[in-house]
C-alpha cells in the first residue's frame, strides 16, 4: 500500500478548518488509509430502524466532498458510500509558441 501520509494530513486539516470534527474517537467522521489515497466516511449512529439516515449521510458526505474539491483534491464515491480522496495530477501547460512578428509595413 502506498504511503499517503501527507494527503491524510491535508484532508484532515481541510475538513477541520471547515468545521468538521476530525478528532479520533467519538467523532462519527472517519479518515483512514486506502490503497489509492485516503477514505473519508461518516457513521452518525443508528436511527430507530437501525441505519443512519440516508439524507443526513448524503448531506455530510456532500459537504465534505465540496470542501475537499475546493482544496484541489480528486474526490470520488466508493461502493460503500464513503469518499475516496486522491491527489490531483499536476497540470502542465505547454509554453505557447512565440507569435511571429508581423513585418513592419511602410506606406509611402
Amino acid at each position: 500500500m502506498a504511503d499517503h501520509r501527507e494527503l491524510f494530513e491535508d484532508v484532515t486539516e481541510a475538513l477541520a478548518r471547515a468545521g468538521f470534527d476530525t478528532a479520533p474517537g467519538a467523532s462519527p467522521l472517519s479518515i483512514g488509509p486506502h490503497p489509492e489515497g485516503v477514505v473519508v466516511g461518516w457513521s452518525p449512529g443508528e436511527e430507530p430502524d437501525g441505519l443512519p439516515s440516508g439524507l443526513a449521510r448524503a448531506a455530510v458526505t456532500g459537504a465534505a466532498a465540496l470542501v475537499l474539491r475546493e482544496r484541489g483534491l480528486l474526490v470520488t464515491e466508493t461502493g460503500e458510500g464513503d469518499l475516496l480522496v486522491r491527489c490531483a495530477e499536476p497540470v502542465t501547460v505547454p509554453p505557447e509558441a512565440e507569435a511571429e512578428a508581423a513585418p513592419e509595413q511602410w506606406w509611402g
